[in-house]
Parts: structure tokens; sequence; C-alpha cells
């Protein structure tokens, strides 16, 4: 009865945690259009706040990634947690551009941090593993939903941004109440002393895993971060319409996300990340090649992109030793977030030269190579071929 107990308690946890990072997550691009008429911005400054947000993911799973394999995983993740709420709180009681800016850090890194530790410890906790990876990716996909339809009827009022973060911290609080109930497995100790950040950087999957991920961070979160303001500004239809077909997508991605977990442990791991990053490239580039159209296409994608995430992050972990399965995956994840920080940092630049319609196209052509390169590690990594 005991362990029926913890083992519900550990659900409840991974579910309220990767509801609300993600809630949290797809609010600032709901808000974006509402912080450039707020603080009066331009282009390259309402870019700065996306840009900020991945250099906090770089932070946090470049040192997240290496603490998570040392320090107890309750004491890790509830820290996260704590700084994470914190970044909350702040935008709960200000307004002011700068202060947003620094808590962007703390929030996205933070949320990035904590679903790629429930993606990690669910294998160990779970079973079958793939299943529940997708369940409670499905549950993340939820939060977006939500946070994308609902928050996108009100974003043309600042106070709904105060008013939706009050919320996510208040369900923050009672997850951290809730982990400290909890017992978590800690991470494997190596008998190998050797290897390390060297050791994974020698692994020829390494390089081709951070340009997969780096292109999908692209793909994904450029369609996150600027669809809204794409669809208003460059397509001319409202902000809550622009924003409905964002919904479009993480409702599909959801969706997809419950409807497929149950057949990743049959299909695989791999297979079915070939099968969804091929649709998902072809989608995207219809998405851009059919103007205002488009953007039904775009919404449609979210059922390709649905699981690509969470089953990139389980076979990164597969091509490396358990001990260093944490480092390995925040590693990877973080100096593939130089393509976020590149592409925000650049982007509402290249909107003012050449404007939205040629500028989105980044987002098909990421696509395409995230794909492809896919298709190249399947077949040319030894390791590689021997996953299903």
């Amino acid at each position: 009865m005991e362990k029926k107990e913890r083992r519900l308690s550990a659900m409840l946890f991974c579910a309220m945690v990767m509801t609300i990072t993600a809630a949290s997550d797809a609010l600032r691009g709901v808000f974006l259009p509402q912080f450039r008429t707020s603080f009066s911005l331009t282009e390259p400054q309402a870019g700065r706040i996306i840009m900020v947000s991945y250099i906090g993911n770089l932070l946090f799973l470049s040192i997240g990634g290496y603490l998570s394999d040392r320090l107890p995983r309750k004491r890790f993740i509830g820290g996260v947690l704590l700084l994470w709420s914190l970044a909350l709180a702040t935008y709960v009681f200000t307004e002011n551009y700068y202060i947003l800016l620094a808590a962007m850090i703390f929030s996205m890194g933070g949320s990035t941090m904590l679903s790629t530790s429930i993606n990690l410890i669910t294998p160990l906790l779970f079973a079958p593993p793939a299943l529940f990876v997708n369940i409670f990716n499905f549950l993340q996909g939820v939060g977006i939903f939500t946070s994308q339809n609902v928050g996108g009827r009100f974003a043309e009022k600042l106070t709904a941004w105060h008013t939706a973060n009050a919320i996510i911290l208040s369900i923050a609080m009672i997850s951290f109440v809730l982990l400290m109930t909890m017992k978590l497995p800690d991470a494997e100790k190596s008998e190998r002393k050797s290897g390390g950040y060297s050791e994974i950087l020698k692994n020829p999957a390494t390089y081709l895993l951070i340009l997969i991920c780096g292109c999908y961070f692209i793909a994904e979160h450029g369609l996150m971060n600027w669809l809204t303001s794409y669809g208003s500004e460059h397509l001319g239809f409202t902000v809550q319409k622009a924003a409905m077909y964002l919904s479009l997508f993480y409702g599909g991605l959801t969706i997809a996300r419950l409807a497929l977990a149950p057949f990743v442990d049959k299909v695989g791991v791999f297979r079915m990340l070939l099968i969804c990053s091929s649709l998902g490239a072809l989608l995207h580039t219809l998405g851009v090649a059919s103007g205002r159209n488009g953007l039904l296409f775009f919404g449609a994608s979210g059922l390709a992109f649905s699981v690509i995430y969470p089953l990139l992050v389980m076979l990164i972990g597969r091509f490396y030793d358990p001990s260093k399965a944490g480092t390995a995956t925040g590693t990877i994840l973080s100096i593939a977030t130089f393509f976020d920080i590149g592409f925000n940092a650049f982007f509402g630049s290249l909107v003012e030269m050449i404007g939205y319609g040629k500028a989105i196209t980044i987002l098909p052509i990421c696509a395409v190579l995230m794909c492809a390169m896919l298709y190249v590690l399947k077949f040319s990594v030894k390791i590689a071929k021997e996953i299903k």
C-alpha cells in the first residue's frame, strides 16, 4: 500500500510540474505583442526577451546537467523548483522591462531543467518508460494548449499576465510540498573515474545530436515564440486569431502525445522519431508556402512534433554510460540552446530587414535539417543502428 502511495505521489508530482512549466513557457509568446505595446519595444528589443530566456536554458542545462548526476535528485530538483518559483513571483509583482529580462533567465532556464529532470527520472520510476514519458509530455501539451488558448483571449491586458503567473506560482508551491514527501532514486555512480565531458565530446553521436536538438529548438520554439506575431503583424490576423492557430498547434501536439504513447514502445523510439520528423518537416514547409492558409498547416504540424522532444531526451541517454546520462543530456541540450539564442538574437532584426514573410522560412529549413540529420545519425553511427 505504501509503495502504491509513493508511486501515486511521484505520478502527481511529475504531472503537475510538466503541466505548469509548459504553461509558464507558453505565456511568453502569447504576451509578446502586449510586452511590445506596454513597454514601447522595437522588434530587436522584443527579440531580446526571447533571447535571454534561452541564455537561462544554457546556464541551467550546462550547470544543472552536471549537478544532477552528483547531487541527491530530490535536493537538486527542489532547489531548481524554488529558483523557478522566485522568477514567477517577480512576474506577479513587477512591471519593468529590465526586471522582466532578468527574470526570464531563471524562469525559462528553471522550467527547462525541471522538465528535463522529469524526463530523466521517469524511466527510473515507471514502466514502460516510453509510455509514461509521453503521458507526462501529453500533460505538458495540456499546459501549453491551455496557456495559449486561455491566455490568448486575455493577452491584450498586462494584468492577465500577473494573474496567470500567480496561479502557476500557487501550483508550484503545492508541487514543492509534494516533492518533500517523496523518495527519488539518485544517479548511478560509475566505477570509472575517467571520462566526464571529454568522453562525451569524443562520442561521434554527440555532434549530430547537438545539431538535431538545435534545429528542433528553432523549428518548435520559433513557432511558439513568433507565430502570434507573424500571424498578426504579417498576415493581418488579430492577435486573438493568430494565437488560436498557435493553440491549434499545441492542441494537436497534446492529443497526439496521448494517442501515440502506447505505440512508441512497439514502433521504437528511433523509428518514431524518423516518422514524426519527416511529417513535421513537410507540414512546416507547407505552412510557409501557403501564406494565410499556411497557419492551418503550422497548426497541424503539432501532431508530428508531439513526441519529438521527449523521445530525443530518451534517445540521448542511450548513447552514453547510465552514470553520465544527466551530464550528457545537459551538455547536448545546453550547447544546442545556442541555436535558440542565436535565432532569437537576430530574428527581430531580420524581420526589420527582410520582413516576416521571408524571415519565417528559417523554421521549415531547420525542420528539414533536423529530419535529415536524424537519418544520418541512424545510418552512420554504429550504436544507433542497434537502437530500435
